[in-house]
């Protein structure tokens, strides 16, 4: 999880830095976040990161960050 983690906030922290501009794969990226918690697998990973973060995935900059990692 400390990868996984570590990871994400590099990835939300390059698109946070750049959402003046087109992220390839980033609208693609938030809508299989939404698919991807309507299965088992991803609920379940989904909920074991949240509980590691300490903190809710609540935007889709988040969203995108997330699926862009695993």
């Amino acid at each position: 999880m400390k990868k996984l983690l570590d990871d994400f906030n590099n990835e939300y922290d390059f698109l946070y830095s750049n959402s003046d501009k087109y992220v390839a794969g980033y609208n693609e990226a938030v809508k299989a976040f939404d698919k991807f918690l309507t299965t088992a697998e991803g609920k379940e990973l989904v909920q074991k990161f949240v509980a590691y973060r300490g903190d809710f995935i609540s935007s889709d900059r988040e969203a995108a960050a997330f699926m862009f990692v695993i």
